[in-house]
């Protein structure tokens, strides 16, 4: 019985963990071809770690994009419980979307390796790129966490 009730516990987390990664891997590959097609550094906005105290300035992109897949699957999981509340998920993802859109600003002010703060170019990029991850959050959301 209780291998059952962990197993169970386990596979309740198995959508949220994929909606976390599937749309992380979205917004990354979008803006993997932004900046290959225009030149514009938002993939390297978007895997710097150049504030965070404990690592070094630069990894391995493939540990990069990992952190930044750990930081969707976190968003993900609020995201999971904020609808259960809201008859209206996809206002929900929107808004996710556009707030997370706003890290644009410290974010560019934290590296000198990254789009300038004043690239609005840039930020529509970047804006679009999480808009699209908030559609994202959505509508996997809709396939995979609300069952009616």
């Amino acid at each position: 019985m209780r291998i059952t009730r962990n197993r169970t516990q386990r596979l309740k987390w198995l959508p949220i963990l994929l909606v976390g990664l599937l749309s992380g891997i979205i917004l990354g590959l979008f803006l993997k071809w932004i900046q290959y097609a225009t030149g514009s550094l938002v993939y390297t906005l978007l895997l710097n770690i150049d504030f965070v105290p404990f690592l070094p300035d630069r990894l391995p992109e493939l540990i990069e994009f990992a952190l930044h897949l750990v930081v969707s699957v976190i968003i993900a999981w609020i995201y999971s419980i904020w609808i259960r509340f809201s008859p209206h998920p996809w206002r929900y993802g929107i808004l996710i979307g556009i707030a997370s859109s706003l890290l644009f600003i410290p974010l560019t002010l934290m590296s000198d390796r990254v789009p300038a703060i004043t690239d609005m170019t840039a930020y529509g990029y970047w804006l679009v790129g999480h808009l699209l991850y908030g559609l994202s959050l959505s509508l996997l959301a809709k396939v995979l966490l609300i069952r009616k």
